[in-house]
Formats: C-alpha cells, structure tokens, sequence
C-alpha cells in the first residue's frame, strides 16, 4: 500500500516569517528589522556593533555623548604641551645662577636658580630643578621639583615630587596627590583678581582722592576779612603864600 503523503504546515505569517525564511533577494535583508538589544555594558556595546545594524545610522545614534569623546585626535582641540617645546634657555642639572634672568618664551630649571625671573612666558622646574624667588605674571608653570617663594601665573601644574613653599595664584591650577603645598591659595577664573560667593568677579575700591591740605589759620582769617576800600585822595596842599615884598629902602 501506498505509504501515506505527510502534510505540508501552513506557511507563517508576519514577521518571524520573514525573519526565518531564506531571502530570495539581497534587499530581503535590507527589509529585516535590526535584532533588539539586551542587557548593557558590553554586552549592549557587541550587539550594536553586529552587521544588524546600519553603520551610518543606526549605530551612530547610540554612540556615546560627545561629551565623553576623545577629542586629543582633534588638533583644534588638543590642548597646548609646553613639554614638547624646545626652551630658549636652560639651567643644567650641575648648574647654579644667581641674579635676574630675562625671557621670552619658555625657560627649564634643572639646576638651581636664585633671583628674580622676568617674563610673560612658560617656565618648567624639573624634578631637580631649585627655584629660589617669586614668580610673576607668567603663563603656565610645571613643576616637578622645589620652589621657595610665592608663584602667579594663569596655569599651574604641580607635579608627583613638587613641593612649593609660597603662596599660589592662579586661574587653573593641577595637584599631583603626592606634592607638598605650604601656604595660601587663590584659584579662580579673575585671578590674581579676588571671586564673591556668587562667582562674579569682586572689583577693587576706588582709591580715595586725597584731602585737601588745611591751610594755616593765619591765612585763613586773612582770607576772611574783607578787602579794604580804596581811601579816599589826600587833600592838595594849601597855595603856598606869595613870598613877602622886601621892606622899602631907607
């Protein structure tokens, strides 16, 4: 006998229907919804980056906030390193000056300097550079050795063996957890102007003009009396007589 036909199962419908056929075409792929996601971390990051998704779109939309990017690939944002640059002038490690030192653009202690540094530029104190005096009005300061005196400048590292003995103002300032800091600090966006509670800007008082000087009280009463009015013309002296005539000859 004839061996009974088994039936065919009605075809699926809808979209497990789809999704488990073999496609016909490519563009059957392109018309598959992408898988969904489960779970986070990792595990939401490996799904996101299957070929379910559209590289253009759809994985673009769940990249992370820019915010959280990398932007050191970026050369319009990659921030300024003043270690890459060559200094004009630098203090070797064996080496020791004293006095007033003049520079335009960037300077490296490695050695001992004592005196006064002028400049608007950078200055570098490496881990056994000695900087004995004040820094003034500079741009950006890293340091990585010892500083005795008080430092101003817009930026201030403070690097793993840095140790200031001074006061610090600045507008940006960086600490190492492990550097020594022994005085005062003023950090905020005016320095070395001073900052409110409200984060506005505290502008200095106006200097007071000075008092007039008091006069001396002789002048003063001389100052007060009136001006005396002209007096009035002498009166014209009477006409002098005629002379008299001489007596007649005897």
């Amino acid at each position: 006998s004839t061996p009974p036909v088994p039936k065919s199962k009605p075809p699926k419908k809808g979209r497990s229907a789809k999704a488990h056929r073999a496609p016909d075409s490519p563009s059957d792929y392109e018309d598959a919804p992408p898988p969904p996601v489960r779970g986070s971390g990792h595990a939401a990051a490996k799904q996101m980056s299957s070929p379910g998704f559209d590289d253009d779109e759809d994985f673009s939309a769940r990249r992370p906030s820019p915010a959280y990017s990398d932007v050191g690939d970026d050369p319009q944002h990659e921030p300024k390193n003043i270690l890459e640059d060559v200094p004009e002038t630098t203090i070797g490690e064996n080496v020791t000056v004293n006095g007033n030192l003049a520079f335009e653009k960037l300077l490296r202690i490695d050695g001992s300097f004592e005196g006064k540094l002028e400049s608007t530029g950078d200055l570098i104190i490496g881990r056994s550079g000695t900087l004995i005096g004040d820094v003034e009005g500079m741009g950006e300061l890293i340091i990585d050795g010892k500083v005795q005196g008080n430092l101003s400048a817009n930026k201030i590292e403070l690097r793993a063996k840095a140790s200031v003995f001074g006061n610090i103002v600045c507008k940006s300032l960086t600490m190492d957890p492990t550097c020594v800091v022994v005085g005062s600090m003023n950090i905020n966006p005016f320095a070395p102007g001073e900052i409110g509670l409200d984060l506005k800007e505290v502008k200095p008082p106006e200097p007071e003009k000075p008092a007039a000087e008091e006069k001396p009280a002789a002048e003063e009463k001389k100052d007060e009396e009136p001006p005396k009015a002209d007096a009035p013309p002498a009166e014209e002296k009477k006409e002098d007589a005629p002379p008299a005539a001489d007596p007649p000859a005897a």
